[in-house]
């Protein structure tokens, strides 16, 4: 029973991953992803973060909410009104730096510079996306969370390893497509013998698609122009 459980609220996660409401906010974590270039051991291990970041997420969000410290309506009236503002702007900022339009000039003496996209290397940057991407919740990912898994995690007295399994399977699509996307890139990087061309192009894709989604949900979100 705890297995079928435990499933039930992965799979719920995988819903919540893979409906169109969370589209946009996918291709975004997706291409923060690629950003590490070609090498699927660090794409794979972006992508764990990635999930690490919305399991805790989700994780926290149902001991809170399954406590009674918060009620389920007005939880998830200020995670998609409030979260879904701020994330546009984020993601704008983000893009910048990964396209290295800004300089930061090192305050030594040592030579050099450094880039403002080395700011989001390493394995704070995925987890964070993947704290701030689990907060902007949509409504269908709010219906399946709140409205399917909460009551489920309640009635089997589970406060942090459904919710955990939920976030954990929000984040495993993104993960394992971008893994199967950087074996394809490296693939064709070394057919054609231009694996320097092909990782510049995937972190100039990467930062351009970010940018672009943070406009839309700058445009929808943020200002309600849209």
């Amino acid at each position: 029973m705890i297995i079928i459980h435990a499933f039930s609220a992965l799979w719920l996660g995988v819903l919540a991953s893979v409906s169109p409401c969370p589209l946009a906010a996918n291709m975004a974590a997706f291409s923060f992803i690629q950003k590490e270039g070609l090498s699927p051991r660090k794409i794979l291990v972006s992508g764990i973060l990635y999930s690490a970041g919305r399991t805790l997420t989700f994780a926290i969000a149902g001991i809170v909410t399954i406590s009674g410290l918060l009620a389920i309506p007005d939880a998830s009236i200020f995670m998609q009104r409030y979260m879904n503002k701020i994330i546009g702007p984020v993601l704008i900022i983000v893009g910048i730096f990964l396209l290295d339009l800004l300089e930061i000039r090192r305050k030594d003496r040592l030579p050099g510079r450094m880039t403002s996209g080395s700011l989001f290397r390493g394995a704070a940057g995925p987890f964070l996306m993947g704290v701030l991407f689990a907060l902007a919740i949509c409504p269908v990912s709010a219906a399946l969370f709140f409205g399917g898994l909460i009551p489920l995690a309640t009635g089997t007295g589970s406060r942090v390893i459904l919710p955990a399994f939920f976030g954990f399977g929000s984040g495993l699509p993104v993960t394992i497509l971008s893994f199967i996307f950087s074996l394809g890139a490296r693939a064709v990087s070394r057919s054609i013998g231009a694996v320097y061309t092909v990782q510049k192009a995937v972190q100039l894709g990467s930062g351009v698609i970010i940018i672009l989604v943070g406009l839309y949900f700058s445009l929808t979100s943020t200002f309600a122009i849209l």
